[in-house]
């Protein structure tokens, strides 16, 4: 049942950590100047901690599941590695244009492509394990 309850939590805490980078990504490729200030307060205390609690659900899982050894878990945790590097990014550049009038959608628009095909990558390797 443990294992059950953490991989539910694990899911969950992954649809919010997604979701909020995507909003994020969104919005910095159509600012709306009034709306960045309460999506840096969501980043910080919604999808900052979803990250957070989807690494250590995912440990405990992978720990649990004794998959620590195999090859695939080794990929996907390198390709989590860069999610999360493409979600700090994110933050920084939230915070940018949070605090300057500079538009952010020349530099931003790789975000989206890339955080959607690490997560497909995720997902793959996650669902299949090869």
């Amino acid at each position: 049942m443990t294992y059950q309850l953490a991989k539910a939590a694990h899911v969950v805490s992954l649809y919010i950590w997604i979701a909020g980078m995507t909003a994020v990504a969104l919005s910095l490729r159509h600012p709306a100047r009034t709306f960045m200030k309460p999506l840096r307060t969501y980043d910080r205390a919604v999808t900052t901690p979803a990250m957070i609690l989807a690494w250590g659900f995912g440990i405990f899982l992978a720990a649990r599941g004794g998959w620590f050894p195999q090859s695939w878990l080794g990929l996907k945790i390198l390709l989590v590695l860069a999610l999360s590097g493409v979600h700090g990014a994110l933050t920084g550049k939230l915070r940018r244009a949070t605090n300057t009038t500079d538009d952010p959608v020349a530099s931003g628009q790789w975000f989206t492509p890339v955080g959607l095909a690490l997560v497909s990558g995720i997902v793959l390797l996650a669902t299949l394990k090869p």
